[in-house]
């Protein structure tokens, strides 16, 4: 899918900000990736999910708030699947990290799979938390 001149603005933006261009593309829309503050990331797809936040809220203020109501309104069946569907993501980027021989697309993978080891921590913490306060029936 081309890029259009908000998607390249971007990359712009990126290597203003003292971003360093890497040699490396995104898997997703093969725009190149960026180091920013030590963090590999992806300026046009980091755009996109922003834009289709906005559009989905129709506010910023909104697209701020929606994560926590959500948050709220998750039940405990809600949050175990989520956990096994980041479980899952997990498992796969290892076993595609295992495999690959591009540096920088492991060490991607590598910051995404210890991102998911933690949100399924925490998941699992909400989860004995949940428990506790229960009563036994």
């Amino acid at each position: 899918m081309p890029l259009d001149d908000r998607e390249l603005e971007q990359i712009s933006k990126a290597l203003e900000r003292g971003g360093t261009m890497l040699a490396n593309h995104c898997e997703i829309c093969s725009s190149p990736l960026f180091k920013i503050e030590g963090k590999v990331t992806c300026p046009v797809c980091t755009f996109r999910a922003t834009q289709t936040d906005k559009q989905e809220s129709g506010s910023s203020v909104q697209a701020k708030k929606k994560p926590v109501e959500i948050t709220r309104s998750l039940s405990l069946s809600q949050w175990s699947t989520l956990d096994d569907v980041i479980t899952e993501l997990v498992a796969n980027l290892a076993s595609q990290a295992r495999v690959e021989t591009d540096l920088g697309r492991v060490q991607t993978q590598l910051e995404c799979i210890e991102r998911g080891l933690r949100i399924v921590r925490l998941f699992r913490e909400i989860d004995a938390c949940s428990n506790k306060k229960q009563p036994d029936k």
